[in-house]
């Protein structure tokens, strides 16, 4: 059983999506077909028919260009998926004001670049005794995204020193759905007012590219004030995941793995309407022995349909307060359990409505429930069930939690961090990451909620 990491969402972006994202050189027929857009637009149809698993060449180029020295390390580094139309539009703009870009459109491209950016700062560090200043890494995407680059974060700093949580801060652009980002947003008023406005959602949340001009946020200023402007730090806790499903076999970017085993998951987010995975990072499953989270919440929902109802236990652990330490201490069986029909379930490991997180690390869990009231008698009519609405409820303060379905057939579909994974028989969450690394270095102006 393999242990991930979950929050801002789960392993990385790979497998099992629904739908098909079409590529902006498709959606906009009458884009002009220079050079740059012709190679990108053929080597990201090649990967995606092939599922080619080596980084391209232009990832390698690009990086090149902005490592220039194992002396000198650049103060920014922006990382986009352009296996969307969003991103493929951002790196048009920002490359060309020369900016640092790195165009990733496969799963391997961003291991390869993640792996080069550690490799050069091990290089400055063996080659200077100053410590490095924090190198801004820019992740332009959408959650699953972010999510491939938070397990990479961990992975390598695990097997690192505790002086390298230091050496990377991390920015978040968002191109669509984003709870990270609009986590962010109420914590950071200046941020809030780049990237949670209007302007910027009605650009970028479109599922496809506008087909006439329309009047845009300066896109590429805005980019700029966020990249200079961001000198502060939050750190985002990661949380960790574990979940066993049945797979007769797939292709791991690491391994083959065979039925019935773990895979690691980042932020879990349980829903009955997955979001679309993009082609680049649905193509293989790596599941390294941890893989850590930071996203928002974790959803589950049964196999046999959306609709459907899920029989499940959900055994959980509250943190306990100051004045039940002792109590939990002497019986640290103690633990809450709900049986029932849901018809969701969502853990999430970001804070409440902006709220200040708490000292010690918990989720929360919002589960909706539908339920039949008992029989009632309408004379002269037969008794009969009379269904209510949905019941809502949220618990806070969790530490541990472990959910399995009520029959042992029943398979769920579970979508950590805007990756969907099938056949799940049960998870089970746990508030702390495991290893050192605990957090996310996240970049932002500061802590400012201004007026809401």
């Amino acid at each position: 059983m393999n242990r991930c990491f979950y929050q801002s969402s789960p392993p990385s972006f790979f497998l099992w999506r629904r739908g098909r994202s079409t590529s902006l050189k498709e959606r906009q027929p009458s884009r002009p077909q220079n050079e740059r857009a012709n190679s990108l637009d053929n080597e990201r149809s090649l990967d995606t028919r092939c599922h080619l698993q080596i980084p391209r060449k232009t990832v390698y180029d690009q990086l090149n260009h902005i490592l220039v020295s194992d002396n000198h390390l650049p103060d920014s580094i922006i990382l986009i998926n352009t296996s969307d139309w969003q991103g493929q539009y951002l790196s048009d703009l920002l490359q060309n004001h020369h900016l640092p870009v790195v165009c990733t459109c496969t799963t391997a491209d961003i291991q390869a670049a993640f792996n080069t950016i550690v490799s050069r700062i091990q290089r400055f560090c063996n080659c200077n005794s100053q410590t490095p200043v924090p190198i801004k890494i820019a992740v332009a995407g959408a959650q699953h995204y972010l999510s491939a680059v938070l397990r990479l974060f961990v992975d390598h700093l695990s097997h690192k020193t505790p002086d390298w949580l230091g050496y990377m801060r991390f920015l978040i652009i968002p191109l669509g759905a984003h709870p990270v980002s609009k986590y962010l947003g109420t914590i950071d008023y200046r941020y809030n007012s780049l990237f949670q406005d209007a302007a910027w959602r009605d650009l970028f949340h479109k599922p496809e590219a506008p087909v006439v001009a329309q009047e845009n946020p300066d896109v590429v200023s805005r980019v700029t004030q966020y990249m200079v402007g961001a000198n502060g730090a939050h750190q985002l806790p990661i949380a960790e995941a574990m979940l066993t499903y049945k797979q007769k076999r797939y292709f791991s970017f690491h391994h083959f793995r065979d039925s019935d085993d773990a895979a690691p998951l980042s932020s879990s987010l349980l829903s009955s309407t997955p979001p679309q995975v993009s082609p680049a990072l649905k193509e293989a499953s790596p599941t390294p022995p941890s893989s850590p989270s930071i996203n928002t919440s974790f959803c589950a929902y049964s196999s046999g349909g959306q609709a459907e109802l899920m029989g499940l236990q959900v055994d959980y652990w509250v943190a306990p307060t100051e004045r039940k330490k002792d109590v939990e201490k002497r019986d640290s069986s103690s633990k809450n359990t709900l049986k029932c029909n849901f018809r969701s379930l969502q853990v999430s490991r970001l804070p409440l409505g902006g709220a200040e997180p708490s000292l010690q690390p918990t989720m929360s869990m919002t589960v909706v429930t539908k339920e039949k009231n008992k029989k009632v008698m309408f004379l002269p009519k037969k008794s009969k069930d009379k269904e209510v609405e949905s019941k809502s409820q949220v618990i806070e303060g969790i530490s541990r939690l472990i959910c399995t379905a009520k029959h042992q057939q029943t398979m769920l579909r579970v979508l950590i961090d805007g990756v969907e994974w099938n056949d799940v028989k049960f998870f089970q969450l746990a508030a702390q990451w495991s290893s050192h690394v605990k957090h996310f270095p996240i970049g932002i102006f500061g802590h400012t909620k201004g007026p809401y």
